[in-house]
Order: structure tokens, then sequence, then C-alpha cells
């Protein structure tokens, strides 16, 4: 077997201007499908955990018929005593978090200017953690004294207000009467996603359960799970044990089934584009193998007349563009990996991405940079330089010996 290496390499060396096209061909190609593959996966991936974390949690949980009209946001279809569901979900395995949640539209005056937002009631000491609590740029957080709210950086500058000023909050409860309350703002946070900095007010749950007269009642409860492709099962558990209520249950797929279809759609369209490469690469291989069987029908017959069988003659050829796809596939995986590995570090930013979808993006994007993956686009280089060769070498062990040492 050493001999044949030995042999292929050498004929590679003897045309080099030719090999070297045929793999830094094969190199560049896989540069462009590995940096193209490594970077929708980590932007898929950046984008579902933004999403999870800043709009819709792993699993919701509704009163029956919310979904339906919840683009209206509406308070009169409300998960009443929510402590007990609560306590219910708590126990549930892979749970991390449960969260009652109150969204509702509301408007907020200033005295001299009003401008309609959505409110959200939520527990400042349950989500802590959350998108907002850690994103606070001036003032503090929530505590549990009532009559405070927090604001997005965008909308404060809109209403020209800031930490300590006044708000009045107006809103319609659940039986269509108009209620207000005043609030002062104890704090500005900037997530970095335009659609929440722009337009959501937050206040404690307490607070905007006294706006909307709904003492005991929350429109949600999101739960957060240790493990997102858990939440089909937990999601299958929870609403077997509140079968006896008239609850709805979604995970994350559910509630952005519309925007993750997109994202098949726009992963399907790279793969074509990567196919449409890997067929060049093909191409450019099958060209260069046949040349090579074109060039070489005498040597082919001298080999054969000595004793090597078509086995070996297809062996030899299988060799050749292996090496040339072992060549571009280090060429390739070494670039394309360096590229991965450095902007998923520093990422690409585009300043007016969150503008683009009516989704929660950040600015910046970052590729996703795994060994593994540079393994198998390795690993996919040799198997598509050998199945290109599959034809030529069979063209060269087909070669009788006394005919080709006639060859011209």
């Amino acid at each position: 077997m050493w001999v044949f290496f030995k042999l292929a390499a050498r004929n590679l060396l003897r045309n080099k201007r030719r090999s070297t096209i045929t793999f830094v061909a094969i190199g560049l190609g896989l540069v462009l499908v590995l940096f193209f593959y490594g970077f929708i996966q980590g932007v898929d991936k950046q984008f579902t955990d933004n999403f999870i974390k800043a709009q819709t949690g792993h699993i919701q949980i509704h009163a029956r018929g919310y979904q339906e009209k919840s683009r209206l946001m509406p308070v009169d279809i409300a998960i009443k005593d929510y402590q007990s569901v609560i306590q219910k979900l708590a126990e549930l395995p892979r749970v991390k978090g449960v969260f009652p949640r109150l969204r509702f539209p509301v408007i907020i005056s200033t005295g001299s200017e009003s401008l309609g937002v959505l409110g959200l009631g939520f527990d400042p000491q349950a989500e802590r953690d959350g998108i907002i609590a850690t994103k606070i740029v001036q003032g503090e957080y929530l505590s549990d004294k009532p009559g405070y709210a927090l604001i997005g950086t965008q909308l404060a500058k809109d209403l020209h207000i800031g930490v300590g000023d006044l708000l009045t909050l107006v809103a319609t409860t659940p039986k269509g009467a108009l209620n207000s309350i005043d609030v002062e703002i104890k704090g500005i946070f900037a997530t970095g996603y335009s659609q929440i900095d722009n337009s959501v007010l937050a206040l404690a749950l307490p607070d905007a359960q006294r706006l909307l007269r709904m003492s005991g009642q929350v429109t949600e409860i999101t739960l957060m799970l240790d493990d997102a492709d858990q939440a089909d099962s937990v999601a299958q558990i929870i609403r077997a044990r509140l079968s006896d209520d008239d609850f709805e249950v979604q995970t994350w797929r559910e509630l952005g089934a519309a925007i993750f279809e997109l994202l098949a759609a726009r992963r399907q369209l790279i793969a074509i584009i990567s196919f449409v490469v890997i067929l060049i690469a093909t191409l450019g291989i099958v060209n260069t193998m046949l040349m090579s069987v074109f060039e070489r029908v005498r040597e082919i017959g001298t080999l054969m007349a000595l004793g090597m069988t078509p086995g070996e003659v297809r062996l030899l050829f299988l060799l050749e563009s292996a090496i040339l796809g072992a060549a571009g596939g280090l060429m390739g995986v070494g670039i394309g990996g360096a590229l991965l590995k450095y902007f998923s570090v520093a990422g690409i930013t585009i300043t007016q991405a969150s503008q683009l979808v009516n989704v929660p993006i950040e600015t910046t994007f970052y590729a996703e940079f795994s060994w593994r993956t540079l393994g198998v686009f390795f690993a996919l280089a040799q198997v598509v330089a050998v199945l290109a060769a599959l034809y030529p070498a069979y063209i060269a062990s087909k070669q009788e010996p006394v005919q080709a040492l006639r060859h011209v």
C-alpha cells in the first residue's frame, strides 16, 4: 500500500499546476461551505436562545382562548388562582423556574405627552436573573416596595424622562372600565433588543394587578427548563396534570412556529448553495483525474504489462484523488476553522439588525465553532474526492495493455 501511496503522490507532483488548482478549488469550496454552515448554526442557536429568554420562555401556559387573541393582549382571559397552578408546576422535573406574568396594553402619561406601550407585570424577586433585571443601566432594579416601574432606554428618550420621574398609567380592566395609578421610574434597562427597549414598561405584579383590578390573576405562566429540548416532554406532563382545568400549554417551538419555519427555509437555501459548491469541486476533481488518465495511457499500459492488475490501477487513481481531497480538506478546515473561531468570539455587528424582523434579536451575531463540525467536513472532502475519482479510475482500469502501449 505504501508503494501505491508514493506512486500516487509522485504522479500528482508531475503536474503541479493542475494539482494545485484542484486542491485549492476543493479547499476554497470547503471554506465557503464550512463558514456558511458554522455561521448559520451559530446565528440560529443565538436567535433561539434569545427568543426563549426574551420572549417565550420554554413553555407558556394561558387560560383557554388566550392564544387566539394574544396579539390584542386580552386581560379578560386570565388564569385565576395562579398560585395553586405554580405549586403544581414547580414540582415537575427539569423545571428551573416558574414565572407568573401579566401582559397588558397601557397608556403612559407624563403630563405633557402620552404613549401606548406594552405593560409587563412580573415577580421581581423570582426574575432577578431575567433579561430586564440583568440589563439595568440607570437607577435600580425593582424591590418589594410598591409604586415603582422600569422602562427601556429608547422609551425613556422618546418621552424625555429619567429615573425619579413620575408617570401616570392608564389601562382598561377586564370589565371594560378605565383605571389609573401613579408610579415612579426606579430604573432604566437596555436589553439590546429594540422591541423591548422601545415599548416595554415593567412593574411589579401586585402593581399591575392593582392597575387592572385583577387581584390573584395573571395572563400567563412561563416556565424555564434546564434543557430546551425537553420542552415537548415536559409540556405533555403538564397537559396531563392540568387535564381537569381549562388551560392552553404551548412550547417555545409552537409559539415561534412561523419564525422557525423561516429559519428552516433559510437552512434549506444554504444547503442548496453548499450542494452547488460541492458539485463544482467534484467536477473539478473528475476533470483533473480524466485528464490524468488520458495523458498517461501508455504509462498505464506499461504498468499493466508489468503485472499491475486493473484493481491496483483503480486503487492508484483513487489514492491520487484521496490525496487531493486530503490536501484540500486540510486547507479548507484550517482556513474555515480559523474564520469560525474568530467570528465565534468577535462576531459580526449589524447595527440595524433588530429593525429587520419583528422579534428580539441582538445586533452582534456569532458563528458556532465545533471540532466535530471540522472533522465531519474534512471527512466529507475525502468522500467527495474518492467518489469523484471512481469513474476516471474505472476508465483507467479498462485499458488494454497492448492498445495502451501503442497510444500516441
